[in-house]
């Protein structure tokens, strides 16, 4: 199909209005729920926003940079395997679209209806049964391996029920949470220099992250805790330049560069601090 604006898409819908897709995804990912890791489930939800009654034609590039705008940080990476478990889970298909001139476009995402009753139905084998030397024994050996599938079962889905939990509850109440709710793990000096520009929890934190990030790149003596007014300097400098208007990458990948050019200059200090320097004014007179 030719490349064009997603109004152009619409008859590939699978859904009759917006509450019908989302009942549907929602089935999905109660019976899907440790599919996804973290970051893949909030590519996969961003997908779904930007989508228009399940179709979507948006660039992969454009929501890596969307989910950055909304503090969400997501990599290529985590979109790409989150669109091959959800390929092969079959939630989603993808359409290859091809330009006038020649050469392919962008791709269209269709999500799919999700049934659970065709999706747990049982396939049973047809075949002759193993005979076995003892009936009853093949009887207790039965009784104990269906035991064994129960408890497993029940466990399974306590797991997964409880995946459900901690999987929606962050993605849709994240972005709700004020700076108060910023995990201990992050510098209360941190947390005041970011809350005038970026007030809410996922926000600072995801900027904290980016600082250890680029901390760990480094083989430094001194842990990060010691080094917290290197990265508010960092994003000082961050906000100076981007309200100078000299920021042309995202806010966030500024902030990475900058803080991995003074850690250069930290490591290198503390180099220089190590190395022994020839002391003249104590030496032994001859």
């Amino acid at each position: 199909m030719r490349a064009g604006n997603i109004r152009q898409f619409a008859s590939l819908s699978q859904f009759e209005n917006v509450k019908e897709f989302n009942e549907h995804k929602r089935y999905f990912l109660e019976h899907h729920a440790g599919l996804f890791t973290k970051s893949e489930f909030l590519a996969f939800e961003l997908l779904s926003q930007y989508s228009v009654v399940g179709v979507a034609n948006a660039k992969i590039d454009t929501l890596v940079d969307r989910s950055v705008e909304k503090g969400g940080s997501i990599s290529r990476a985590s979109f790409l395997r989150m669109m091959r478990k959800a390929k092969n889970a079959g939630i989603i298909v993808v359409h290859k679209t091809y330009r006038t001139s020649g050469g392919f476009a962008h791709n269209v995402f269709v999500f799919q209806r999700f049934d659970p009753a065709i999706e747990t139905k049982v396939i049973q084998r047809k075949g002759r049964e193993t005979p076995c030397e003892s009936k009853d024994e093949d009887t207790k050996k039965a009784r104990e391996s269906i035991n064994l599938f129960i408890n497993l079962k029940d466990k399974d889905l306590k797991i997964r029920k409880e995946n459900v939990m901690t999987d929606n509850l962050p993605y849709l109440s994240l972005g709700d949470l004020d700076e108060s709710f910023t995990p201990d793990s992050v510098p209360k000096d941190f947390i005041r220099t970011v809350k005038p520009f970026f007030n809410s929890a996922i926000e600072i934190y995801t900027f904290w992250e980016k600082a250890k990030l680029a901390y760990n790149k480094f083989n430094f003596d001194r842990p990060l805790e010691f080094m917290v007014s290197v990265v508010v300097d960092a994003f000082k400098t961050t906000v100076f330049h981007y309200k100078n208007r000299k920021i042309k990458a995202t806010f966030m990948q500024y902030f990475y560069g900058t803080l991995k050019g003074m850690f250069i200059v930290e490591r290198r200090r503390e180099h220089m601090a190590k190395v022994q320097r020839y002391n003249w004014i104590d030496e032994p007179e001859n």
